[in-house]
């Protein structure tokens, strides 16, 4: 059985659940090419193209339970009766709750305090159910052009080789379908459709295979140990992938979700003034944490969505939340804690360009006309060159709880943090793909 009105007015737990969209249609892709080839010799062949697809009706986990905006005089059937707008339980230096204006709430006068924080759980559409209910939904568009170009040197003199160069663009709203919507607005898809997060701008490959001329006769001993070695190799140079600047802390998008947004990627905005480029540092951000020199973002360069921001929430405001009036004692108590979604920031950063160089040494010994032997001696990563993955992106301002505290005396003193508390924010954990290894290879083929 559902909750209740009231046993969600008390902070009644809520059933979270995923459906598939009725309504759903096949997804699909269109894909395109073209390509040219030339052969100015037998040994020699260049080749360019262009690949491009675009993806249509994909499939996302769309949330479909949000809360809805509700202000005085709405209609909206979503606010069932609530009259404004507030993800969290504002106090007072006391923590005494604050009283709405016109006592909209089911509990008097006082602000409600929900599962969910506020009275989100109020607001929703399907009331009795979690706003973090999701729908499998064919909603999402997706798109990739890439232009290609492969010079290859065909076998001859014991050398064959090939450089590859491919400049692409991947966008999407969600990369890979998982469990959870990782775009930032579920309100507002399109708002998210930016660099996948598989998205390589430039990608170089080389490979080559060198057959080592032969030092002996073939027959002789010193031809059987010195002949048939080859060297042979690959080298790949790449972009690093996107990512965004995201905080599970409740500081961004409260008035849908307050602090329990568990579901989509709440991006957290440039600070006015800053640029993605300008916003780091310059450093990779493997050699030190927030603070020190080493850092890979400066912490100002970020700022949560609060009402001296855009997109503000101002108490009073257009947005439902509620003006200023006083808490329970009568002291005087503002909402100024509220927050909306961030716009059209998704993916603005990119990890390290990366580089990596993998060879080996091969030999062949025929032992009959059946049986024979292979050794190979392998270097992968052969300069040791690590490839940082991303630094730590999730800035956790620390700023918000389910009972945000509003001092009169000081307004600014409301905030626990101006700039992202994690003590490990803008440093890298961690690297992607392996230190240099070495291995040794013996097999009897037959």
């Amino acid at each position: 059985m559902l909750p209740s009105i009231s046993n969600i007015a008390g902070g009644g737990l809520l059933p979270t659940f995923a459906v598939y969209d009725r309504k759903a249609t096949l997804p699909y892709t269109e894909n395109y090419t073209i390509d040219i080839e030339y052969q100015p010799r037998p040994d020699l062949l260049l080749e360019m193209g262009y690949v491009g697809n675009v993806g249509r009706h994909q499939v996302i986990p769309l949330p479909f339970n949000q809360a809805h905006v509700c202000k005085p005089g709405t209609t909206d059937p979503a606010c069932h009766g609530e009259q404004y707008t507030y993800g969290y339980w504002v106090v007072d230096p006391g923590y005494n709750p604050m009283v709405l204006p016109n006592g909209s709430s089911t509990q008097g006068n006082v602000a409600l305090f929900n599962f969910e924080g506020g009275n989100v759980d109020m607001r929703v559409p399907y009331i009795g159910y979690s706003a973090e209910a999701e729908k499998f939904s064919t909603v999402g568009v997706a798109a990739y052009n890439a232009l290609q170009a492969h010079l290859e040197k065909r076998l001859s003199h014991g050398l064959q080789a090939g450089v590859s160069y491919t400049y692409s663009h991947a966008l999407d709203e969600q990369s890979a379908m998982g469990l959870f919507f990782n775009g930032n607005n579920p309100l507002d898809l399109r708002n998210s459709y930016a660099s996948a997060d598989f998205d390589r701008t430039h990608v170089i490959n080389f490979d080559y295979v060198f057959h080592i001329p032969a030092a002996a006769a073939e027959k002789s001993l010193v031809g059987k140990i010195l002949n048939d070695w080859t060297l042979q190799g690959i080298t790949v140079l790449q972009s690093g992938q996107p990512y965004s600047m995201i905080d599970f802390s409740g500081s961004v998008g409260s008035i849908f979700y307050s602090t329990s947004d568990g579901i989509t990627n709440p991006i957290v905005p440039l600070a006015k003034g800053f640029t993605p480029k300008s916003a780091m540092t310059g450093h990779s951000g493997a050699f030190g944490y927030l603070g020190q020199k080493y850092s890979a973002f400066y912490p100002n360069a970020f700022q949560i969505p609060d009402q001296n921001f855009d997109p503000g929430l101002a108490p009073g405001g257009s947005e439902g939340v509620p003006p200023c009036g006083v808490s329970t004692t009568g002291a005087p108590l503002c909402d100024i804690f509220e927050t909306t979604f961030a716009s059209g920031q998704r993916n603005i950063f990119r990890q390290p360009f990366q580089k990596r160089a993998d060879i080996s040494l091969v030999k062949t010994l025929k032992l009959t006309e059946r049986a024979g032997l292979k050794y190979s001696f392998d270097v992968f990563n052969l300069t040791n060159t690590p490839s940082f993955d991303i630094p730590s992106n999730e800035p956790n301002f620390g700023t918000y709880n389910p009972l945000p505290v509003y001092d009169a005396t000081d307004p600014k003193g409301s905030f626990q943090a101006e700039y992202p508390s994690l003590p490990t924010f803008g440093y890298v954990h961690s690297t992607t793909g392996s230190a240099r290894q070495i291995q040794m290879n013996l097999h009897v083929t037959f």
